[in-house]
């Protein structure tokens, strides 16, 4: 069984059937109340929905406290400043608003952390105990930082297939602390500069795995299970909140 450890329906029910029948393990994000109710509609029982007020919607979205409490996690939230204009002013409120209720409700984070990643390492500091999960870190800086915190793991996206910096991360990731994502399809057409079919998500996610075991000279088989360890894991602390 695969993991996909950070993916986006972006409307299609298409992408959750497909996941669905190729018995992926996944966290489906939401950004609004809408995307939270549409994913809900469609997934199975080894489908997670986490719900958190992006920072690219942050001038655009308000809280809903009520899905806070609902998702299994939350996320994805943080902050941003390399790719939208919303100014930190606005994201940073929100961003504290989310991380103070995952406090208090005791529920993982995924966090996004593009341009922000020493602002984030440092509010972070007044949250040990809180489990993260840094989904596609891709900055050269800080990576030793971020991996010696406690209770965090790391989700390597498809840009590993590309990007030397994504590529030295996915060796370095503690085997424990590791996952594997696809960020949707949209992500995919991305990295890949051309369109990405539903019917492609299965083939392409398995090359992400095959390059990161490539990476870290495991076979796919042994990343694969490791990967399900650490599923197992932390589906054990989402299901005691």
């Amino acid at each position: 069984m695969l993991i996909d450890m950070h993916s986006h329906s972006d409307g299609s029910p298409e992408f959750i059937v497909e996941q669905k029948k190729a018995h992926i393990a996944s966290i489906l994000n939401a950004t609004t109340t809408e995307e939270f109710q549409f994913n809900q509609q469609y997934v199975g029982n080894q489908q997670l929905v986490s719900y958190g007020v992006h920072p690219w919607e942050s001038a655009r979205q308000s809280i809903n406290q009520q899905l806070l409490a609902t998702a299994s996690v939350i996320g994805e939230i943080g902050l941003d400043t390399e790719w939208t204009d919303v100014s930190l002013t606005i994201q940073r409120p929100i961003f504290m608003q989310q991380l103070q209720v995952a406090q208090q409700l005791n529920k993982p984070v995924i966090l996004h952390t593009k341009g922000c990643e020493a602002e984030i390492l440092a509010i972070l500091k007044a949250y040990p105990q809180l489990t993260i999960l840094v989904h596609w870190y891709s900055a050269a800086e800080y990576q030793n930082e971020y991996l010696i915190r406690q209770n965090s793991y790391f989700s390597i996206g498809p840009d590993v297939l590309t990007d030397t910096i994504v590529q030295q991360f996915a060796k370095k990731v503690p085997a424990a602390q590791l996952f594997i994502e696809s960020d949707g399809l949209e992500s995919f057409s991305w990295v890949l500069k051309r369109s990405v079919e539903v019917n492609e998500y299965l083939s392409i996610l398995e090359m992400v795995y095959q390059k990161v075991a490539q990476l870290r000279n495991i076979s796919v088989e042994q990343l694969e299970l490791q990967v399900q360890t650490n599923w197992q894991q932390l589906l054990a602390t989402v299901m005691t909140k």
